[in-house]
């Protein structure tokens, strides 16, 4: 206290200290990453009073971790199954797993708490083994399931050992397995990750980059990753039956990934409209409420295209 307060005067500030007790838990390194995600909070927030401030949010992101882990250690988390369907026949080629924590709107927060608290590779592989546990259920010899990975399980050898084991018995439900990784935690080492994706497909299983385009690594994932599949954003797909310069885009970007052997899925297509300007640009699959919206089971029938446009729902 005294060495900062003696470097506050070298500065011509006068600095005071306040204590706030806040229980931590028993997790060091847990507890200095909860500080700077509420510190960080504090200072998107802007707040007038931010020692009062910053207690109350480390001690909220405290209970939300500990809340967090509870639910990857019980498995009390739902998976919904939304279809992706080839554009050509609009027959389901695969579903993509969904996680629902069962509160009001969607995980979206609670996977950036994750990443950030460095919980997010126990919850990855919580997702890994309720869907290896559903390929193994009888009548499901048919289905093909895609799980979200984030970049962040991939920066170390833990996630993929760990799913190579969960597999080693059923080694042929490999190839009913889609590993999308997406960029919410960008990848430290994409050299490093390549190597452990590259793991994966040897065993079988496929790899896609999730969420083209949104994000400021997508060409480094590109260029660095040997994947099968490019998931393109919904937020290019929106619109781009009206947007000249999306397509041109959307256009280019399947080109480049057929060049490379690439396989291309675009998500949030919302009217039967946007599923034709996408599949005329040679899109392959497609993924949207058009086809039909996520469900506790996989429905391996597409519904019949809906014109109508969702709002304000975000799926994953």
């Amino acid at each position: 206290d005294a060495e900062v307060r003696e470097a506050g005067l070298a500065e011509g500030l006068t600095l005071t200290s306040r204590t706030s007790e806040v229980a931590v838990g028993s997790d060091a390194l847990c507890a200095l990453r909860a500080m700077r995600f509420a510190i960080e909070g504090c200072l998107k927030d802007n707040n007038a009073q931010p020692e009062l401030s910053f207690a109350d949010s480390l001690s909220r992101t405290l209970k939300d971790a500990d809340r967090f882990r509870g639910i990857v250690r019980d498995r009390e988390f739902a998976l919904f199954y939304q279809p992706i369907v080839d554009l050509k026949t609009r027959a389901v080629h695969h579903f993509e797993a969904l996680a629902r924590f069962g509160q009001a709107g969607g995980p979206a927060p609670a996977i950036r708490m994750a990443e950030e608290l460095a919980l997010i590779e126990s919850f990855d592989l919580a997702v890994a083994e309720k869907i290896v546990h559903r390929l193994r259920q009888p009548g499901s010899g048919l289905l093909k399931i895609a799980i979200n990975v984030s970049g962040a399980s991939l920066a170390n050898d833990a996630y993929v050992a760990a799913l190579l084991r969960m597999t080693a018995t059923d080694p042929e439900n490999r190839r009913r397995l889609i590993v999308e990784v997406t960029e919410t935690a960008a990848l430290a080492d994409i050299a490093a990750a390549n190597r452990r994706i590259s793991a994966l497909r040897e065993a079988g299983i496929k790899v896609c980059i999730d969420d083209f385009g949104a994000g400021a690594a997508a060409f480094d994932y590109l260029r660095g990753l040997s994947v099968d599949t490019v998931k393109i954003d919904g937020a290019l797909v929106r619109g781009i039956e009206d947007d000249h310069r999306t397509r041109t885009m959307i256009g280019h970007l399947v080109e480049l990934c057929g060049s490379l052997g690439m396989t291309t899925i675009a998500e949030m297509i919302e009217t039967e409209d946007a599923a034709q300007a996408v599949q005329a640009l040679g899109v392959g699959y497609g993924q949207g409420w058009v086809f039909g919206r996520p469900e506790a089971e996989p429905v391996t029938i597409a519904p019949v295209a809906q014109r109508a446009r969702r709002r304000g729902v975000v799926d994953a």
